[in-house]
């Protein structure tokens, strides 16, 4: 699975690079702000955004997701350390991960939100990943991730 990372932090966007390759995941990023990965976006066409609510500067992680769904039906989800609930993004996103993350868990959450996207009903779901139940969740998989 290609992942798009979306995350301003300095320490942490490496950090979760690393973590998810060593996974197997194939990582685009991280990318610090919202206008280049959208255009990065267009270019890879990613399986999945993992985008931080609290970007530096300009648009911010919840009007990120909104557009790569609305403009290339690229997926979300949504990291915070903040008390944010993404009430706004749960037509467009597919969840929420609290950060600080543990690596097990983060791969296991970008796991449960594979199962999902490949039509299948999730075998678990991390305690820190809260998944929502808009149109993302509830549809079959895009052409480009069904096997």
């Amino acid at each position: 699975m290609k992942l798009l990372l979306v995350e301003d932090d300095p320490l942490v966007g490496p950090a979760v690079k690393t973590v998810l390759e060593q996974a197997g995941y194939t990582i685009v990023g991280p990318l610090r702000d919202a206008v280049k990965a959208a255009r990065v976006a267009a270019r890879e066409a990613p399986d999945l955004a993992l985008v931080d609510v609290n970007l530096a500067g300009g648009e911010n992680g919840v009007a990120l997701a909104r557009r790569l769904w609305d403009e290339r039906m690229i997926p979300t989800l949504l990291m915070t350390g903040f008390d944010h609930h993404a009430e706004e993004a749960r037509a467009f996103a597919v969840g929420l991960l609290r950060k600080p993350v543990m690596p097990d868990t983060l791969i296991d959450a970008i796991g449960t939100v594979g199962e999902i996207l490949s039509g299948l009903r999730p075998s678990s779901v991390p305690a820190a990943l809260e998944l929502f139940s808009g149109p993302i969740t509830a549809m079959t998989a895009p052409p480009r991730l069904r096997a």
